[in-house]
């Protein structure tokens, strides 16, 4: 049963690699498993049994969810992204108060509020950065030895947005340039066999630096979370706050294009939108409605759990 609920809460994470602006950190925190995840990933090493009988159901789930669901979330955002996106606004923000209450935000204090607006603004700068970023970066790698040890390093920097809630890496990629170059002409061309050898050199640097830096980093993290707890929670709290405003800009008009890459974000001229897509906009109220109280309901559900 445990192999079952953790494959059920990987396949759950597993939506934030396909959602824009989503983060599985986030969703982790809220499944009542980020501390383990990381405690796992930490010591796979010191503890290789354990940590894979704990790891190995959720990273299924992952993959489970990333193959099934991608093309469906496709469809579904290319339909409207206003209802699906404000959902995951809604789930994102019923967590908010989780996080407050685990950093324990009623004891204020200097620390506190530093880790808080570091972490937002650090992410704010990310979203502004690929928002302003128009261009698409290179599309293609010339495999050379440098370009292995540059995409040993982007598998790094790409780890830690897995493991730190609230940051995409999606945006991250987009900022640095290569976004088109991995995720667009690499793993969404997975299975064009026409361009295996290339595909297989691109990927297996990435996810070689990928698994470096989730090790390296988890190590960070869990001795922050061990040290300090609340001050690292604060940080979280803003990371997810933060996220917040980059799915909010992610959320485009249908009415503009058949296409999701190709419509124009409804940020742009929100009064316009607004007024012209009132059934746009009364549905994606209801979806927050229901993101939040589902996210809430998920919270308490593994608080009674933990309790019981």
């Amino acid at each position: 049963m445990t192999f079952l609920i953790l494959l059920v809460k990987g396949f759950i994470m597993g939506v934030a690699f396909i959602i824009p602006g989503v983060s599985g950190g986030t969703l982790a925190v809220y499944l009542g498993i980020y501390q383990k995840l990381i405690e796992a990933i930490s010591n796979i090493f010191k503890d290789f049994k354990n940590s894979i009988k704990f790891l190995f159901p959720i990273f299924l789930g992952i993959a489970i969810s990333v193959v099934s669901l991608a093309k469906l979330f496709s469809i579904l955002l290319n339909w409207n992204s206003v209802i699906i996106l404000f959902f995951f606004i809604g789930l994102i923000a019923g967590g908010v108060r989780h996080i407050y209450n685990k950093a324990e935000g009623q004891e204020l204090n200097s620390r506190k509020i530093i880790a808080f607006i570091i972490a937002f603004f650090v992410l704010l700068v990310i979203i502004i950065l690929e928002k302003v970023n128009t261009g698409s970066g290179i599309a293609y790698f010339d495999m050379k030895f440098g370009t292995y040890v540059l995409l040993v390093i982007l598998g790094i920097l790409a780890s830690i947005t897995m493991i730190v809630p609230g940051i995409s890496g999606s945006a991250v990629l987009l900022v640095l340039g290569f976004y088109t170059a991995i995720v667009s002409n690499v793993v969404g061309n997975i299975f064009d066999f026409s361009n295996l050898v290339y595909n297989l050199q691109v990927i297996i640097p990435f996810a070689v630096g990928a698994i470096i830096g989730v090790v390296l980093f988890s190590k960070l993290l869990e001795k922050l979370l061990r040290k300090y707890p609340k001050e690292t929670y604060f940080a979280i709290l803003g990371f997810i706050i933060a996220s917040i405003i980059g799915v909010f800009l992610e959320i485009k008009d249908p009415a503009t294009a058949a296409s999701f890459d190709q419509q124009i974000p409804i940020y742009k001229d929100l009064l316009t939108f607004i007024s012209d897509s009132i059934w746009s906009v009364a549905g994606g109220l209801i979806a927050l409605g229901f993101g939040y109280f589902g996210s809430r309901f998920l919270i308490k559900h593994e608080g009674d759990k933990a309790n019981g």
